[in-house]
């Protein structure tokens, strides 16, 4: 996920150019901050069951399925489960009365992000996490910006852009 900073303003377009040009750490900085705030959100909001659109996700599958019930062992051992996923969370210690997406919570702790004066890209640090976010990104939409994120998004990155320029300032002032 990339995290880009666009106004249709030519005017704020413009000012954002120049920033870019003249301060391109402070911008680079601000928008790290900015990417770190949003991947707070994603894991807080996925943690609580909702997704990016703000609807809590569907329930886990109760299809019958053929599961490893020794996942990190070398040697597998598998067994069907009648209730789908949602008996295989239950037969592992889990819970299942509310979709989270954490098994073992490597996913979501795999969230990293880097960041240039120009855009910060969001992103799994594993490819082997990232094919299991991909995986449950298509049934649940969680590594999203929801409607209600975006502006405190545009006002977490002014708040950090304003707060770095003042010290800055104050800094070249002493």
């Amino acid at each position: 996920m990339k995290l880009t900073v666009e106004d249709n303003s030519l005017q704020v377009a413009k000012n954002f150019e120049k920033q870019v040009r003249e301060q391109p750490q402070i911008v680079k900085t601000a928008l790290g901050r900015t990417a770190e705030f949003l991947m707070g959100i994603i894991k807080q909001r996925t943690s609580q069951g909702i997704s990016a659109d703000g609807n809590a996700f569907p329930p886990y599958s109760t299809k019958p399925y053929f599961f490893n019930i020794t996942p990190r062992s070398a040697t597998p051992t598998y067994k069907t489960f009648q209730g789908g996923y949602k008996e295989y969370r239950t037969f592992m210690g889990r819970q299942n009365n509310k979709v989270n997406l954490d098994f073992f919570g490597n996913m979501l702790s795999n969230i990293t992000q880097k960041s240039s004066p120009t855009e910060a890209i969001i992103y799994f640090a594993s490819k082997f996490e990232n094919t299991k976010a991909l995986g449950n990104q298509k049934k649940r939409k969680f590594f999203a910006i929801g409607q209600r994120e975006q502006i405190p998004i545009i006002n977490k990155f002014m708040q950090e852009f304003k707060k770095l320029s003042i010290i800055k300032w104050a800094n070249e002032k002493i």
